[in-house]
C-alpha cells in the first residue's frame, strides 16, 4: 500500500463521520512519521482536532494502517 505523506485521505470503511488522516514525515526531529486522524467531532489537541500517533520507519507505517484496516482514498 502507498501512504503519501503530506496528504489527506479519506478513511471510507471507518464508523466515524468525516475520518480523515495525514501522515507527516518527521525525519528531522524524531526520525519517524507522525499519523493525524481526525473526525466529525473530533477533539484532539492538534489541528483541527486530530489525534497523533508516531511510528518509527516506513515499516512500522506500512503495520499501523494494515492493523486499522482502513481503507483510504487519498485526495491528491
Amino acid at each position: 500500500m502507498e501512504i503519501p505523506c503530506g496528504v489527506v485521505g479519506v478513511i471510507v470503511n471507518s464508523e466515524k463521520a468525516g475520518h480523515k488522516v495525514r501522515v507527516a514525515d518527521d525525519a528531522e526531529t524524531t526520525g519517524g512519521f507522525l499519523i493525524y486522524e481526525w473526525w466529525t467531532g473530533s477533539n484532539g489537541l492538534n489541528e483541527a482536532g486530530a489525534f497523533d500517533s508516531w511510528v518509527e520507519d516506513r515499516v512500522a507505517l506500512q503495520r499501523y494502517f494494515k492493523e486499522a484496516r482502513w481503507q483510504v482514498q487519498w485526495l491528491v
